[in-house]
């Protein structure tokens, strides 16, 4: 079916964490069985609106479904002002909900999402989360105009899960990625871009033609995610976020192709994929 965009479902024992919630991922979440009543927290890298359109969605369905604890969205600078509007715009729902079923049924105190900003410097790192013997550091990427943008570190049991978030290739998340034992990055495939854009130059396409073009410039192509996943000792790459997506034959080859030569697994995503690392699982809902 038609894939959502970009959300990433990650389970630690009891605690439930999202990363992004682009449009469509509350709907194939809850397709996939997966328990948005236990959402803990939400963390987002960017606030592009493929990551951040289902925010208040993703706060009134978990609390509608029977989310009984706080839910806290982390985020770099701008985060407070997206949450508050998100809860600003669920306002007038949330009330229909409780005047429907009553204060006991709908306790309104967990209506709301609480925001955690954090602020990251240029190639800078920071914890941003650690509970539970849980510990989730944010890195500064590269996805210049767009700031700030970030990557989230996941660690747990000698278990290491990095997410690229939106970057062109980046030094420090070569170093954050150091050892993982699954990078979950993004790719653009610049090659068929490059055909698209000389396609619809020809078409007399010129606006689509520009973004097209400017697309190219900060994101990570298959060569850059390879060799720096392989120089990094990734041990198993998953690669989201596909620009375009390779849902024909063509643009899967055209893929596997340029991926050629790294040493782990690789594994080019679809929605609903489950990768699990001893107590660590990741579900790509995308």
């Amino acid at each position: 079916g038609e894939r959502a965009q970009t959300g990433t479902a990650v389970i630690i024992n009891d605690q439930f964490f999202m990363f992004d919630v682009g449009a469509g991922v509350v709907q194939k979440a809850e397709n996939l069985g997966i328990p948005v009543n236990k959402l803990n927290a939400i963390f987002l890298t960017h606030y592009h609106s493929d990551h951040i359109m289902d925010l208040p969605n993703m706060i009134s369905r978990s609390w509608v479904m029977g989310r009984k604890h706080d839910l806290h969205v982390y985020g770099p600078n701008g985060v407070t002002n997206l949450v508050f509007a998100a809860n600003n715009f669920l306002n007038v729902e949330n009330q229909y909900r409780v005047d429907h079923h009553g204060p006991e049924i709908m306790d309104i105190s967990k209506a709301t999402a609480i925001p955690n900003e954090f602020n990251l410097e240029e190639n800078e790192t920071k914890v941003v989360y650690e509970q539970d013997g849980i510990k989730i550091t944010a890195f500064d990427v590269d996805h210049d105009p767009i700031k700030p943008s970030v990557g989230y570190v996941i660690e747990y049991n000698g278990k290491k899960v990095v997410l690229s978030g939106d970057t062109k290739q980046n030094a420090l998340l070569e170093k954050m990625a150091q050892n993982a034992d699954l990078l979950i990055h993004e790719i653009i495939l610049n090659s068929f871009q490059q055909m698209l854009h000389e396609e619809l130059v020809n078409q007399g396409m010129d606006r689509n033609a520009s973004i097209i073009q400017d697309l190219q410039n900060y994101h990570t192509s298959p060569v850059e995610v390879v060799a720096l996943a392989n120089r990094a000792n990734v041990k198993k790459l998953v690669l989201n976020h596909l620009a375009p997506a390779p849902d024909n034959v063509f643009l899967k080859n055209m893929y596997k192709n340029e991926l050629k030569g790294f040493q782990g697994k690789l594994h080019i995503a679809e929605d609903g994929d489950v990768f699990i690392l001893k107590r660590i699982t990741t579900v790509r809902v995308e």
